[in-house]
């Protein structure tokens, strides 16, 4: 079993000013005329309507309507970023190149050649100001590259996947100075632990809580994700079918536990002693005070009933 991580219940410096960490991802690049359309064609996103310099999370669904990927895709004056979890990039790319037959696209993935620096927290426009030397892109998934003398970089203004604030997107080489910079300037680096703790407060999925076999709706997060009234795409139908329903059987839920740690991973959830779901992500949060686990649970879990996780008592945290 996998263990969970250790999060402190206490608030750190990302929550009281700001801080930097480095990120790992996955990086693929669509460029070409056909970019944008061909790309639009896989998502639940309306991609072919972003303008340069906007962005929007996105899923990538199979022909059955079942995720394979959370996506942060970025309009580009070339054609499209998509960032990914570590490790989905080339996966996402022999997806598409499936399908791709005569459209002026070319798909790489970039995941090796590039970076990511996190700066966060209720003071991170202020201190990415002083690293551009600009005022930093505002609205939502907004990026803009600018040049930070080491290198050329893309700030894109972060929201709802955690930590609030910007990630800079560069060259490994111009992360590192990047790094070194935010340092000097006396920016403190952020431990893993408090960014794990602000992603399970704001139920943003991991790969490891996207199981095969989930659907779009499940994850709750259609208003980012998701557009109702897009044009066709591969897996449309079950999107479509689910969202006539009214409802899933299943949803992402943050159930805070009453024990002294958090569970071992996977855990399961029962309601009355049948099994009900699956925790895929536990921690400590500062919202609760306590333990919470993060995962796939039947909707059925929200009536009155012993709810536990791993043996012990649980609830679920209201959105």
């Amino acid at each position: 079993m996998r263990a969970s991580a250790e999060i402190p219940t206490g608030r750190g410096p990302i929550d009281r000013s700001a801080g930097w960490a480095p990120r790992s991802l996955g990086l693929l690049e669509a460029s070409g005329p056909d970019a944008v359309r061909f790309v639009d064609n896989f998502t639940t996103a309306a991609v072919s309507t972003l303008a340069i310099g906007a962005g929007t999370e996105a899923f990538f669904t199979d022909a059955r309507g079942q995720v394979l990927a959370l996506a942060t895709i970025l309009r580009t004056e070339s054609g499209l970023l998509v960032v990914v979890a570590p490790g989905l990039a080339a996966t996402l790319r022999d997806h598409l190149e499936h399908y791709h037959i005569r459209e002026a696209v070319e798909l790489r993935d970039g995941s090796a050649d590039a970076a990511a620096v996190l700066v966060a927290g209720p003071d991170a426009a202020a201190a990415v100001a002083r690293l551009a030397g600009c005022a930093p892109p505002g609205e939502p998934l907004a990026h803009e590259t600018v040049d930070l003398g080491s290198g050329v970089a893309r700030i894109v203004r972060l929201v709802g996947q955690g930590a609030d604030g910007y990630w800079i997107l560069a060259a490994s080489t111009v992360a590192a100075v990047l790094a070194e910079r935010l340092t000097a300037a006396a920016v403190p680096r952020v431990a893993e632990a408090d960014l794990e703790r602000l992603r399970l407060e704001a139920r943003y999925p991991t790969a490891a809580d996207i199981p095969p076999k989930t659907l779009p709706q499940e994850l709750g997060r259609d208003a980012r994700a998701i557009s109702f009234t897009k044009g066709c795409y591969l897996g449309q139908e079950t999107v479509a079918r689910l969202d006539s329903l009214g409802h899933v059987n299943r949803r992402l839920m943050l159930l805070a536990i009453d024990a002294p740690e958090p569970p071992a991973l996977p855990a399961t959830v029962t309601l009355d002693g049948a099994d009900v779901g699956l925790i895929t992500s536990a921690g400590r949060s500062a919202a609760t005070g306590g333990p919470v686990g993060l995962g796939l649970v039947q909707v059925r879990a929200l009536a009155a009933g012993e709810l536990r996780v791993a043996g012990m008592p649980a609830r679920v945290v209201p959105a």
